[in-house]
């Protein structure tokens, strides 16, 4: 079986297989021609990662699983779900019944992911998708998959996100790299949303002035630094493959909260662009009007 064909009996993306293969957890032969040849072995260990990890259990509670079959780390979770009361009683039930006879398609037909975060976590899981997720969007997957049509937005994304690379460009990795790596938002939802939504005056200057500052240099000499050059090939090239025609419009189907953080972002943005006399041109060139007087 290739890897096109395994995923749609996993329900797995092609980067979580291929993610969970480098992390050790199942080793594929390929045959004469390159291509991952995956067995039915490699597919029943697939169903049971993907049980263990809408449990939330982590690669290295996996692996030993997966090589000892020790009940006890899901006996473990079992009891730790009872107490923290965040599965339904039909989800306890699934894992007790997993727990006996091993059936991961009864599990993964019964259990579901959490949160979308945890979702994200597992099926797109390592660097690239899963860093931007964490970076930009983490404080807005902590909610619970409770419609279909969330489930479907859910399903749209990880379409997109595994059909399309995101190439963070070197430059841009290597200053990444020397503040710390990509910097993950500590905020909650709601404090990101009343930041824009409820913002002062005096507040709108202060942040008016810093953006008016990097607008100028970025419309000066450092146009042409490297970092920000490949910064705007990475938005335009994203935009190409339909990052605000397919991602954001459903990542918006899935959390409520990006939903309200978004429109009070752009309420602030359309209104500063607007008094700023700044735009972005086709290429993701920033542009200030001539007209401006600022």
């Amino acid at each position: 079986m290739l890897l096109n064909e395994i995923i749609n009996e996993v329900g797995m993306t092609k980067r979580a297989v291929k993610y969970y293969e480098e992390k050790g957890l199942l080793s594929v032969d390929k045959d004469n021609n390159g291509y991952r040849n995956y067995t039915a072995q490699d597919v029943e260990t697939l169903k049971k990662i993907s049980v263990y990890r809408k449990l939330g259990i982590s690669i290295k509670d996996i692996q030993s699983l997966l090589e000892t079959g020790d009940k006890s780390i899901l006996l473990r979770i079992y009891q730790e779900k009872v107490q923290e009361k965040v599965l339904k009683d039909s989800e306890l039930e699934a894992l007790k019944q997993f727990i006996d006879d091993g059936d991961a398609d009864k599990a993964n037909e019964a259990l579901d992911y959490q949160t979308v975060e945890n979702a994200i976590e597992s099926l797109l899981p390592g660097k690239e998708w899963g860093d931007y997720f964490k970076s930009h969007f983490k404080p807005f997957l902590n909610v619970r998959l409770k419609t279909l049509e969330q489930k479907q937005a859910l399903q749209n994304i990880l379409e997109y996100c595994d059909e399309t690379t995101l190439k963070v460009p070197f430059i841009m990795g290597i200053g990444a790299k020397m503040i710390g790596g990509i910097a993950q938002e500590t905020r909650t939802a709601d404090e990101m949303i009343a930041y824009y939504r409820d913002m002062s005056e005096s507040e709108y200057e202060r942040l008016k002035e810093k953006v008016w500052k990097g607008a100028k240099m970025k419309n000066g000499i450092m146009k042409y630094h490297p970092a920000f050059i490949a910064q705007r090939k990475m938005q335009k090239e994203l935009q190409n493959k339909g990052y605000n025609d397919i991602f954001i419009p459903n990542l918006m189907v899935l959390s409520p909260t990006y939903v309200e953080y978004k429109k009070a972002l752009d309420n602030v943005n359309d209104r500063m662009c607007r008094e700023l006399g700044l735009y972005y041109d086709s290429n993701y060139n920033l542009v200030i009007k001539k007209d401006n007087s600022k």
